[in-house]
């Protein structure tokens, strides 16, 4: 009895001190004061700064189509690979290929990501981050796609002896049995690219920027412009966090609202 109190405190304290920044994050965002520190009273002065900042909405355009395009890439590229393997019935190979970029530190990956991109003579852009993403992302979605299953051999056997095509058999058997996990391996693609920073910051180019480069960025050199005091970077932060509390809400809904059909 007393291990099971002591591990609920535990818990209760890690758990607190994991949420507190955080909340001193959203609380600050709403603090006349400009800098961290004494509270001064509510304000939505930052979040009014922020929707009239060119800077963070095209930083948030940017991170908004590179996560979709990361995401439906990662999604199609898993999905054919699980495909393959399971037709084929051999994992091994292919999981080989897969984990090492899921366990590899990420900084090694994205130096390597930037040294092919300069042996390739590729710009440096929007193109070079999403393939960047999609380089990790992919292997999420594989893991994803495959724990669920995604073909459905002896189904789709039963409809080819029926007199089904194999792709009328997977259109209509196998994709629509798989498509919680796919949903699923979208909204996790898109969570991991959208807040990405390491990959982004090596794989970026002159003039272009996500959301979270340009936070680091004005984090770097706090309240020499209005936008750049740390509550207003508290503002875009909360944004972010927000944003993407939201994306993966609707998805889990819709995951859910498929699975109970």
């Amino acid at each position: 009895m007393k291990f099971g109190k002591i591990l609920r405190v535990y818990v209760l304290v890690v758990g607190f001190l994991l949420y507190l920044p955080i909340f001193l994050v959203i609380v600050n965002s709403f603090n006349v004061n400009p800098f961290i520190g004494e509270w001064r009273g509510l304000t939505l002065r930052w979040y009014e700064l922020l929707f009239g900042d060119f800077e963070a909405m095209q930083g948030l355009t940017n991170s908004l189509t590179i996560a979709i395009a990361s995401a439906l890439l990662s999604v199609f590229l898993a999905l054919l690979a699980s495909m393959l393997m399971v037709n084929h019935g051999d994992f091994k190979a292919i999981d080989a290929l897969v984990y090492p970029p899921i366990v590899m530190p990420e900084v090694v990956e994205a130096v390597a990501l930037m040294m092919a991109f300069q042996y390739a003579g590729a710009g440096f852009g929007w193109l070079t981050v999403m393939l960047g993403h999609t380089t990790f992302n992919v292997a999420f979605a594989y893991i994803i796609l495959n724990s669920t299953r995604v073909r459905f051999p002896e189904l789709e056997g039963a409809a080819r002896t029926l007199g089904a095509s194999s792709l009328q058999a997977f259109l209509r058997i196998s994709l629509p049995l798989a498509m919680p996990g796919i949903s699923v391996a979208i909204a996790i693609t898109f969570l991991l690219s959208f807040t990405n920073f390491i990959k982004t910051l090596y794989t970026t180019g002159p003039g272009f920027y996500t959301l979270p480069l340009l936070v680091w960025n004005r984090a770097r050199r706090p309240g020499i412009a209005e936008y750049t005091y740390p509550n207003a970077l508290n503002a875009l932060a909360t944004m972010l966090l927000a944003l993407s509390l939201t994306i993966a809400l609707v998805f889990t809904l819709f995951t859910l609202k498929r699975e109970r059909k």
